[in-house]
């Protein structure tokens, strides 16, 4: 039997993880279950006594029948909801009221003798539907029973005590039996709720606390990186050190500048800003280089490998090298985008990372190649693609001579691929390379 589908009793771990009201609620039927065992063991027995206590031994015996098998079908479908259904208390109360009057009538001298086991179903439906009530309108629920049970005793009704006070100590213990049951149960619940509360609350404590340690480390970082780049180059400007008007300089302070764009745009954190930090040192790196990238970044997925990040951040950077070495332009463009697993846009892109795809491209408008006429070098292959394929993704590269050059570089890699690590592709294309990655984006690792 699947855990899922029982009452978790024998399996402390698996109740204590359910939810605090599920808890109570499965708690409660497990007492009113072993209470019907309580009363139904008696009645089973009693029919095998060797005095005559009914008028017919085989109606008793049907009318235990039907009991056992309803209380059965009581806990068969209980145990599958954990609750118990409002049509099974409608049911438990038609069940009972019928019991009370065949078996009283069935049963020979005193209605209240022991043989009249139909009493303790009584307490069974009391108790049952106390459990179930959320308000006072339950209480019509206890009626049926308790009339039921006074025309099955009409007959001894008012024998010992005025006929008001007699009905009132007959139904004394199924009524306070009802009550006491609700009572119970709503406490427990109450409680249940409480703790459920208080903890998630500790939760979120704790998840607050470890997000500001993330956020302080993150803050750490970008001070650290922002003493080491911009504030160091301002200082030396500032005390003489360096002439701003000399090209080295020109090129570190938009280096700089391009670094501070980034990280005033830049959103999030975990993978997503590890994979944005990694970009940015690329960018900063061409920036040396001589080039001017233009960088855009949408839905990206929160987590991603590590080893995928450096990969890509790799990747990226000879894409740019080539670029700066072998297009005769000095402007390009790095995007990385979010996708689903089907390439439905960034709008779709689940937080937890699964069933995403990380599309970077790295474009340039410079002079292109002819891709059947060069022959891939180191870097395409090695550097860029080799890069991609070790974890699980590809690298392809579109260019055209005059049209530009777009290099792609995608993971995980496109499944119908053979094989588990993508190899790259080097196609011709008249498509134009444009800004924020409109055309592909063209590396120049056919060179490199």
């Amino acid at each position: 039997m699947r855990r899922s589908c029982s009452l978790g009793w024998r399996d402390s771990e698996y109740l204590a993880a359910r939810p605090g009201r599920d808890r109570v609620n499965r708690f409660v039927v497990m007492l009113l279950v072993l209470q019907r065992a309580s009363y139904l063991v008696p009645a089973v027995a009693g029919a095998f006594s060797a005095d005559r206590l009914y008028r017919s031994a085989a109606l008793n015996a049907v009318l235990l029948t039907v009991a056992v098998a309803w209380n059965a079908a009581l806990v068969v479908t209980t145990r599958r909801r954990g609750w118990f259904a409002r049509w099974t208390v409608a049911a438990d109360v038609a069940v009972t009221c019928g019991l009370l009057l065949a078996v009283g009538a069935n049963c020979l001298g005193d209605f209240r003798a022991p043989a009249n086991w139909s009493s303790s179903a009584l307490m069974a439906t009391g108790a049952l539907t106390g459990a179930v009530a959320e308000s006072l309108a339950w209480a019509w629920a206890l009626l049926p029973p308790a009339l039921a049970y006074l025309v099955a005793h009409a007959g001894d009704l008012g024998s010992r005590y005025p006929l008001p006070i007699d009905i009132a100590v007959r139904l004394n213990s199924y009524l306070w039996f009802a009550a006491i049951v609700c009572f119970i149960h709503r406490y427990l619940r109450a409680q249940a709720n409480r703790l459920d509360d208080l903890a998630d609350r500790r939760l979120a404590a704790e998840t607050g606390h470890v997000a500001d340690q993330a956020r302080s480390a993150e803050r750490l970082a970008h001070y650290r990186r922002l003493h080491d780049t911009v504030l160091t180059t301002l200082t030396a400007i500032a005390r003489g050190g360096l002439d701003h008007r000399e090209e080295q300089v020109r090129l570190r302070c938009a280096a700089d500048a391009e670094y501070v764009r980034l990280l005033i745009g830049r959103e999030g954190t975990g993978t997503a800003a590890r994979l944005e930090d990694g970009l940015a040192k690329v960018i900063t790196r061409a920036s040396g280089l001589g080039l001017r990238v233009r960088y855009a970044a949408a839905a990206l997925p929160e987590r991603v490998p590590a080893a995928v990040v450096s990969a890509l951040a790799d990747a990226s950077q000879e894409a740019l090298n080539n670029v700066a070495l072998h297009s005769a332009t000095k402007e390009a463009w790095l995007t990385v985008v979010g996708e689903d697993a089907h390439g439905n846009g960034p709008g779709n892109v689940p937080d937890d990372g699964r069933g995403h795809r990380v599309t970077v491209r790295v474009v340039d408008r410079g002079r292109g190649f002819d891709p059947a006429s060069t022959t891939p070098g180191f870097g395409l292959a090695s550097s860029v693609a080799g890069r991609m394929r070790e974890v699980g993704g590809q690298a392809t590269v579109l260019s055209a001579e005059g049209e530009g050059t777009c290099v792609e570089l995608v993971w995980p890699g496109d499944p119908a691929g053979s094989g588990t690590g993508r190899s790259s592709t080097v196609t011709s294309t008249g498509t134009e390379a444009g800004p924020g990655g409109a055309g592909r984006q063209g590396d120049r690792g056919v060179h490199g």
